[in-house]
């Protein structure tokens, strides 16, 4: 692939940069030799740590002690990462000797022939994904990487041109986190849909249960992370795939399946109804009652990660509820240990329209939206407890005296089961060239094992994409419950790593990720938005649900504008 004078610029700004790292790498880092048999490994430590890294190294080693494998981690390097990493990549592997990157960020197509530099990693289809893992004894299991990846991932560790270059170590639940102390002095339970999830926020920003509003209580309903930070995406992109996943691929590809089961494109008129989809609709209406900026703790809309989840942890103008991920426990582990069991980690709640949808006005059982409400949230317990969906079906009769089919059961089973996952994101590559392809391969199949999936999940607190096990041992409700989520028999995982796919992804940068102009709505509504049905004094202000509802279709029609009067420019900037 040519490069262009910039790209060769930017290589050797980075030589300059990566230096001093490199040459640590070069020698082995610490004076420690490196020879052909010893594998060097740099690290992101992130929300998981790295002792799993470590005990995984002794595992290794103790396996092929007989043929002399070692692995040596370099001092974790939390800067590597997202571009960081792929410019490192690009001094190539007789600057660095860094045979193996487990990092987060950067895309298989960043690291591949679409890249700015080429193809610097090698293709683990046939040397790790095709083989089978192996446990800790050094014998072979009986599913291959990529069986125990799962169809739902191994396409975010592919690039464009179908090379699967990166490989998935953490699975990384995004979901809800909650004050259990906090909520539980309200006399409240833990919200399943989105409808109980703001009867929470109601009575705790007004005061219920003796606790005065939050104004005087200091205790508010929700925060969150300002400034582009994905946790409150991610629960929007995660009611999406709940209201119909086959909707949710739709407007992320502009593509479909024709009756011949083949993929195909949609028209121009097609792809900008997308933007009329219901899914939209429901999705922006939470989104504005949400992020309803009147009833969350203060400094909520300038904010980062650490300030948030302080707000969570303490009662200084504190907060019951945030959006997070199953890494937060670590995160704050150091400086909250007396408080760890007061938190506990949820899946986000089941869009209340979705009960609507399956059994309201228009369907064969016609309920009220009352009706829809529990029914959804009787069922969501159900499949929580991981019933079968005859089960399922044979409770409603019992307990409802409701005959609901077995494929409405899937439906709400489906919804339930999505998962947003930022495990997609963090992905280990090996670098291109790399004379130490053949130990890299085991080190990283061994990742793959059921015998690793235990050790990440007790070490890291955190579960492995190729062994989902409830965790019944740890000292964490927040770890057990989390670890619950992708154990579920109906789990399933969306997310957008690795950018636009299919036609959208043709178009290109035009359509930015969601919207054309507003990719992270969150912060768009927190900024710009007045709907409220609540005063600054912890009062209800007498305005109904109406006034979100009309500016989540206020929103919808200007963006659903913008795309069709930039259509034409859109294509043409693609060359389409």
């Amino acid at each position: 692939m040519k490069k262009s004078k910039k790209a060769i610029a930017l290589v050797l700004s980075t030589m300059l940069t990566f230096g001093a790292v490199s040459g640590l790498a070069a020698c082995g880092g610490g004076g420690v030799k490196v020879d052909e048999s010893t594998i060097v490994v740099k690290v992101r430590r992130a929300g998981f740590g790295t002792d799993w890294l470590y005990e995984l190294k002794g595992k290794f080693e103790a396996a092929y002690a007989e043929q002399g494998y070692k692995v040596k981690i370099m001092t974790p390097d939390n800067s590597i990462k997202d571009d960081v990493m792929v410019k490192e990549l690009a001094l190539k592997y007789n600057k660095t000797k860094v045979d193996l990157y487990i990092s987060s960020g950067a895309t298989p197509n960043q690291v591949g022939e679409l890249g700015d530099y080429g193809v610097l990693v090698e293709d683990l289809e046939e040397s790790v994904y095709n083989k089978t893992a192996i446990s800790y004894d050094g014998t072979e299991e009986t599913k291959t990487v990529r069986e125990k990846l799962g169809e739902d991932v191994l396409p975010y560790m592919t690039d464009a041109n179908g090379k699967i270059y990166a490989y998935n170590w953490a699975q990384a639940s995004a979901g809800l986190v909650v004050n259990t102390r906090k909520l539980a002095a309200y006399g409240l339970d833990m919200p399943k849909t989105t409808n109980e999830m703001f009867d929470c926020f109601d009575k705790i920003y007004c005061g219920y249960n003796d606790i005065p509003n939050s104004i005087e209580s200091g205790t508010y309903p929700i925060t969150y992370v300002s400034g582009g930070n994905g946790y409150g995406v991610c629960f929007l992109y995660n009611l999406m795939a709940q209201y119909g996943i086959d909707d949710w691929n739709t407007f992320w590809t502009f593509q479909t399946k024709n009756e011949a089961g083949e993929t195909v494109k949609l028209s121009d008129a097609e792809c900008q109804e997308l933007f009329d989809d219901p899914m939209l609709y429901e999705m922006m209406k939470v989104a504005y009652k949400t992020f309803d900026l009147t009833i969350a703790a203060p400094g909520s809309g300038s904010q980062g990660v650490d300030q948030a989840q302080a707000k969570i942890m303490g009662d200084v103008d504190g907060a019951v509820f945030m959006f997070n991920g199953d890494w937060m426990l670590n995160e704050v582990k150091l400086n909250y240990e007396d408080e760890l069991d007061e938190i506990d980690f949820i899946k986000f709640p089941v869009l209340s329209a979705v009960g609507t949808k399956v059994f309201g006005a228009g369907t064969s059982y016609n309920f009220d939206d009352a009706k829809c409400e529990e029914l959804l949230s009787y069922m969501i317990d159900l499949v929580d407890e991981n019933k079968d969906i005859d089960d399922i079906v044979a409770a409603v009769k019992a307990e409802k005296n409701v005959d609901v089919t077995a494929d409405d059961v899937k439906e709400i089973a489906a919804s339930r089961g999505v998962t947003y996952a930022r495990g997609p994101e963090h992905v280990a590559y090996v670098t291109k060239g790399t004379p130490k392809m053949d130990i890299v391969s085991l080190f990283l199949r061994m990742m793959a094992s059921d015998d690793f999936g235990e050790t990440f999940s007790r070490t890291a607190n955190g579960t492995s994409p190729y062994c989902a096990k409830e965790n019944t041992t740890s000292a964490y409700d927040f770890v057990k419950n989390a670890s619950k989520i992708p154990a579920n028999q109906y789990y399933s995982q969306v997310s957008t790593f690795g950018g636009l796919k299919g036609y959208r992804g043709q178009i290109g940068g035009s359509l930015l990720s969601m919207f054309t102009t507003k990719w992270h709505i969150p912060d768009y509504v927190t900024s710009e938005s007045t709907a409220s049905i609540y005063t600054t004094t912890g009062t209800r202000n007498g305005n109904t649900d109406s006034v979100y509802a009309d500016a989540a279709a206020k929103f919808l029609a200007d963006e659903k504008a913008n795309v069709i009067s930039n259509w034409a420019n859109y294509l043409a900037t693609a060359g389409l």
